[in-house]
């Protein structure tokens, strides 16, 4: 086996959709040829790390998880840029996968251009990308490639819809309001009750992590928001359906296992989805979504790539009725863009493989 470093392990997080992406990675990487013998968190610089630098010389590649970082020309977003250079300087081969690419500076691109290969999630990055000069390849989101819906497509539907939160907090406020006045909707978030990845097998998980702290074996569990009544009763009190208000605010923080995620999802009628890999899960439970814009335009560009842009939807009003209005094709077309995702993945590691 190839040894690689990971970098921008946001398995760390206990994000239902970061800890599957991880794992994702880990096993195909796996089943090419290569171990990700380390890793470096998502919370980690990996220039402050001298130990770290050292392993990245010392590896066969580095691979670089772009996931919803490389936007806005972030510090977050440099840093992982500034892995292409390095490594090119180093000798060693380096990848970008899995990754937006959205509202970056010349700096950025620059940068890039010194990785081997990029691969992108969606259509409107690889516009973004190539309009900076950078070659480019979309594979879908790593979610997709995962089977970990398979225990529960069988379950029977409920009568209700669920909604997510958002990172876009001004599109994620007005859904939550609409919310409040249907009492056929339940509230999910995607932070997932255990401490560690149950998703990322034990043969493939690293041997060693760097978190901002230093190395570890073992990351620490993550830090999980937290609610009480109390604390419920207190935001909602004298705002418009008090009571609803506090139901919400108890379940988007209600500690919830990664089975239980999954379930909710798979088992409801439709989910009007703010965060991206809600909407990757309900492709994989073949459950109706209207998805509504996030933090960047990836909703957008992954929803149009699967043929589904039209239950995209900032109107909050629209969002809910846009659930009924999915028809047999509407399936067939992400049921397909499943499919090619796990193709695609499959392919990408091959192709990674053949660097080294």
């Amino acid at each position: 086996m190839k040894t690689a470093v990971l970098i921008n392990d946001t398995s760390t997080k206990a994000h239902l959709g970061c800890r599957v992406v991880v794992s994702q990675i880990a096993g195909l990487a796996s089943s090419a040829g290569i171990r990700i013998a380390t890793s470096a968190s998502v919370h980690a610089d990996w220039r402050q790390h001298q130990s770290l630098v050292e392993t990245m010389r010392a590896a066969d590649i580095v691979i670089v998880n772009g996931e919803g970082t490389l936007h806005d020309a972030t510090r977050q977003a440099k840093a992982l840029a500034e892995v292409g250079p390095f490594c090119r300087d180093a000798g060693v081969p380096s990848v970008l996968i899995n990754s937006v690419y959205e509202r970056n500076d010349a700096e950025i691109a620059t940068a890039c251009r010194s990785f081997d290969k990029i691969y992108v999630r969606e259509s409107i990055s690889a516009y973004e990308a190539r309009e900076a000069g950078l070659q480019v390849e979309v594979v879908p989101d790593l979610t997709l490639s995962s089977d970990v819906m398979a225990a529960f497509r069988a379950k029977p539907r409920v009568a209700g819809i669920v909604i997510t939160d958002n990172a876009n907090r001004d599109v994620g406020r007005r859904a939550m309001e609409e919310a409040l006045v249907r009492k056929d909707v339940s509230f999910l978030h995607l932070d997932t009750s255990e401490p560690n990845n149950p998703f990322m097998a034990k043969a493939t998980s690293p041997e060693f992590v760097f978190m901002n702290t230093g190395r570890v074996t073992e990351p620490p569990p993550p830090q999980r928001r937290t609610s009480t009544a109390f604390r419920a009763f207190r935001k909602s009190l004298l705002k418009p359906h008090m009571l609803r208000r506090m139901k919400m605010i108890r379940q988007l923080n209600e500690p919830l296992s990664s089975a239980q995620i999954l379930s909710r999802i798979a088992t409801s009628r439709g989910v009007v989805a703010g965060r991206f890999h809600a909407v990757c899960m309900s492709m994989l439970s073949d459950t109706p979504i209207a998805a509504m814009s996030s933090n960047t335009s990836k909703m957008k560009g992954m929803l149009t790539d699967a043929g589904a842009a039209r239950f995209l939807t900032d109107d909050p009003k629209a969002a809910f009725h846009v659930i009924a209005d999915w028809k047999d094709s509407d399936h067939v077309a992400v049921a397909a863009y499943v499919e090619k995702a796990r193709r695609d993945a499959k392919a990408m590691f091959e192709a990674i493989a053949s660097l080294l």
